[in-house]
């Protein structure tokens, strides 16, 4: 990866994690841009364009950052039923659905693969409009979870 990089052979582009996660949130909404004052006056707002805005009577700069859109998105969700609908557990929701939402085509693999209707509606974090492809995978290792018993 270094030496691709240093080579120019791959281009980065460096994004501070809450502006790529509100990049992709603007591009499942259909928004083309956003503003966020993270990395004004660094090196990730090189070439970028920077406007001053009045908020909360303060003048502020602001970096325009055009909304992320993948040609296509891959999640992992935990449950999910035949027409799209995910559920996702515990950290796995902090960005699958930004990712689901901000795909043009969008491949869901679930570990549990439902009918309409069994699924809580309540429960649901991405609707299936977002979902153009799901499949149930098998065989999960879980090498992160570990089942801890205290010892009395």
């Amino acid at each position: 990866f270094e030496r691709q990089m240093l080579s120019g052979e791959l281009e980065v582009d460096l994004i501070p994690q809450g502006t790529l996660a509100t990049r992709m949130l603007a591009g499942g909404y259909g928004m083309p841009a956003i503003f966020t004052p993270a990395g004004v006056g660094t090196e990730v707002a090189i070439g970028k364009e920077v406007r001053k805005f009045t908020y909360n009577g303060q003048e502020k700069e602001y970096l325009m950052e055009y909304a992320f859109e993948p040609t296509f998105s891959m999640v992992k969700a935990w449950k999910g039923d035949t027409q799209g609908n995910l559920v996702f557990r515990m950290t796995s929701r902090n960005f699958n659905p930004l990712v689901a939402m901000a795909g043009k085509i969008t491949i869901a693999e679930v570990e549990e693969l439902v009918q309409p209707g069994e699924l809580n509606p309540d429960h649901i974090h991405v609707p299936g409009i977002y979902v153009h492809r799901i499949f149930q995978g098998s065989n999960y290792e879980k090498r992160i979870e570990q089942l801890t018993v205290r010892k009395k």
